[in-house]
């Protein structure tokens, strides 16, 4: 029987050396891991601000644009109107009676 305490001696330090080197490599973890967290909550407080002024352009943009799509039919329509106007003139122009 004594042979079994001294194993279980010689067993324990082997686990409390392991224990220690497992301790040392989780708080090498945890810290990398507290790190990366903190660099990840800084970058997204400073996304909100550039996603507010992204949104902001991309209203503004399509806006624009269209505005400029009516721009570009109104043109088209008042040439529509020009040419009728025009075609009719000449039109009556060409059906009067010289006098």
């Amino acid at each position: 029987m004594p042979a079994t305490p001294s194993a279980q001696d010689g067993d324990s330090s082997q686990q409390t050396q392991t224990t220690a080197a497992d301790e040392q490599h989780l708080c090498a973890v945890s810290d990398q891991i507290t790190d990366c967290v903190a660099l990840t909550n800084v970058a997204t407080l400073g996304a909100g601000p550039g996603y507010a002024a992204l949104q902001s352009m991309l209203g503004q943009t399509q806006s624009q644009n269209i505005l400029m799509a009516n721009m570009v039919s109104a043109q088209k329509q008042n040439a529509m109107i020009g040419m009728t106007t025009m075609t009719q003139s000449v039109m009556q122009m060409m059906n009067r009676r010289n006098q």
